[in-house]
């Protein structure tokens, strides 16, 4: 495997909370795709920390790509989950066009909780 690129991002949940509290669906609207909104919002007791998570991944991934991040918006940017679990990322055009440019075609997420704080870390491959 050729490495490309690795970002890593932390993000306090409470810091995503206030932003969700403050702004609600403008925010989210503007920084998650319909399906990341669903899935999490579907959890109400770890809504802030799932949407941290997804924040610190769309995070991750634009340092992951290093200078060939131009403005790509958080939207463009989404976190699936498969139907056995592990999450991956799905790109939207000026996120997929950078990972185009960079000459990567995979891009491997893994994202991790506590109480207080989300991470997540990227790696671009070939």
């Amino acid at each position: 495997m050729n490495i490309l690129g690795i970002g890593t991002d932390i993000v306090s949940v409470k810091r995503i909370a206030d932003l969700v509290d403050r702004h609600g669906d403008r925010f989210l609207n503007r920084c998650f795709q319909l399906e990341e909104i669903r899935y999490c919002q579907s959890k109400p007791v770890s809504m802030a920390a799932s949407l941290a998570g997804r924040w610190a991944a769309k995070e991750a991934f634009l340092k992951a790509l290093g200078r060939q991040v131009t403005h790509i918006p958080y939207g463009e940017i989404e976190v699936i989950r498969s139907k056995t679990g592990p999450v991956s990322l799905k790109l939207h055009g000026r996120a997929a066009d950078a990972l185009d440019l960079m000459g990567g075609r995979v891009c491997f997420l893994t994202i991790s909780h506590e109480k207080n704080f989300a991470i997540a870390t990227v790696i671009v491959s070939h």
